[in-house]
């Protein structure tokens, strides 16, 4: 069967000048060029920025989390409701809010698909912004890098 293609495609490329076949294959080396362009490398570079993105919002998070100082002053109370000050933080920060539990001044929250930095930078505006520090906490991984669910418990 291979040698029958051989054959065949011998044939062809006879039937072509020495000019036309060299001018064959400089376009096929052209087109294998662009395949191996637009197939490997673009997907690698894109896939390498989107990291490197991820890599500089967890960098800046670090950061944020080392240079803050630790309060040793209580944050101001809130006035507003428990509900309002967890949900108004959440949107703040990009955080889906699953379910919010009030028990007295305390609130269980309940967090799906979370960016793990952003938790951890939330939680820190939370107690110096609004004075709510969190008392129980329990984050699960998901599948995606850095993603988790969380539920915690934040008192006043």
């Amino acid at each position: 069967m291979m040698s029958a293609m051989r054959k065949g495609a011998g044939r062809w490329l006879n039937q072509f000048t020495a000019r036309e076949r060299w001018l064959l294959v400089l376009g096929g080396v052209a087109v294998l060029f662009w395949i191996a362009f637009t197939l490997v490398w673009q997907p690698i570079q894109a896939r390498r920025e989107a990291l490197g993105g991820q890599i500089a919002f967890y960098e800046r998070a670090i950061a944020a989390l080392q240079a803050a100082p630790v309060p040793t002053t209580v944050a101001p109370s809130d006035p507003r409701s428990l509900n309002a000050i967890v949900a108004d933080a959440a949107r703040q920060f990009d955080l889906s809010i699953r379910r919010l539990e009030p028990e007295g001044n305390r609130i269980r929250v309940t967090l799906e698909d979370a960016a793990f930095p952003s938790v951890i930078l939330w939680l820190k505006a939370m107690q110096q912004d609004s004075g709510l520090r969190a008392s129980e906490l329990d984050m699960t991984r998901r599948p995606a890098p850095g993603i988790v669910n969380a539920t915690l418990v934040l008192e006043r």
